[in-house]
């Protein structure tokens, strides 16, 4: 075989498996999405395989391993021809990525060090309270690379009528029928358009609106409403015990300060006066007592030589 026909040959046959690879396409943040976002030091992939696997642990504990999606077979007595069955499976493989519903899937957020993974669940709240506070029961640490691990609820348009709509049909779940207290958390992004002072001023008069014995607690609330602004995009929740639970910040909760405490606690109870001790402080006020008695005799024995010689 002549060199330049094994080129060609070698050409087209790299040429027919890329025209066969299908490149995956990559999924961005959108409004109307709901999830978890994450938080890491410059290791996204591994901060991604530690979320899909914490995830899916504790989902499956929940709601169980997600069903695998059914197979449609093809009739057998159907009288399709076999053109129109090659064209359905084309299809459907063009689609494939669109039909197929992961229940985790990370997408892009455009910022550094912080990935979002929307879920199919209908309320991530509810998986994300029992890992963080699983982690802060059992104080083992489950993740190295990532750091904070916060459900979102829904994320909408970073504009003022878009934050209040949707924060006005969040807040009917929380504050409506029961009153809580809560603190009110902005954070933002590569974004220098949105008013930290007004968003926080806004909400805390729809909270008011929907119950006025909803009181404010910036040290210990019941409720924290989040609002993380990410560019063109804002993600907001309501999460339970947000500061109590170290901002659901999972390796701070794998660390034991209790222990730390109680130990120093223990340490200062056991240093206590030993009776070696009260002897040594006994005998010192003796002899101090003793350094008295010669010093007032000796002062009386210099008067006595005094007098005697005024005499």
């Amino acid at each position: 075989m002549s060199e330049p026909e094994a080129k060609r040959r070698k050409f087209f046959n790299n040429k027919n498996k890329n025209y066969y690879v299908q490149k995956s396409k990559r999924q961005f943040l959108e409004s109307g999405q709901h999830g978890f976002l994450a938080t890491c030091n410059f290791r996204e992939k591994d901060c991604v395989r530690e979320s899909y696997n914490i995830l899916n642990q504790y989902a499956d504990e929940l709601y169980g391993p997600q069903p695998k999606e059914a197979e449609e077979q093809p009739d057998k007595d159907s009288e399709g021809d076999i053109t129109d069955e090659l064209q359905k499976q084309i299809n459907e493989a063009k689609e494939d990525a669109k039909e197929k519903k992961f229940r985790f899937q990370v997408v892009d957020t455009g910022a550094n060090n912080c990935i979002f993974i929307k879920t199919t669940l209908p309320d991530p709240v509810e998986l994300g309270v029992k890992i963080v506070r699983d982690i802060a029961e059992k104080g083992t640490q489950r993740t190295r690379f990532l750091l904070r691990l916060v459900p979102i609820s829904t994320v909408c348009r970073a504009n003022l009528k878009d934050i209040l709509e949707a924060a006005g049909t969040l807040f009917d779940k929380h504050f409506l029928k029961e009153s809580h207290t809560y603190s009110i958390i902005f954070n933002k992004r590569y974004n220098n358009n949105i008013s930290r002072d007004e968003i926080i001023k806004e909400l805390a008069d729809i909270v008011a609106a929907k119950n006025i014995k909803n009181k404010v607690d910036l040290k210990n609330p019941e409720l924290c409403i989040l609002v993380e602004v990410i560019k063109g995009l804002c993600c907001i929740s309501v999460l339970p015990d947000y500061i109590k639970l170290k901002k659901y910040n999972l390796v701070e909760l794998a660390s034991k300060p209790t222990e730390k405490t109680d130990v120093k606690s223990e340490d200062k109870a056991e240093v206590k006066p030993d009776d070696n001790s009260e002897k040594k402080t006994d005998d010192n006020a003796e002899e101090k007592s003793d350094d008295k008695e010669k010093a007032g005799n000796s002062s009386e024995d210099k008067q006595a030589e005094c007098t005697e010689a005024d005499s």
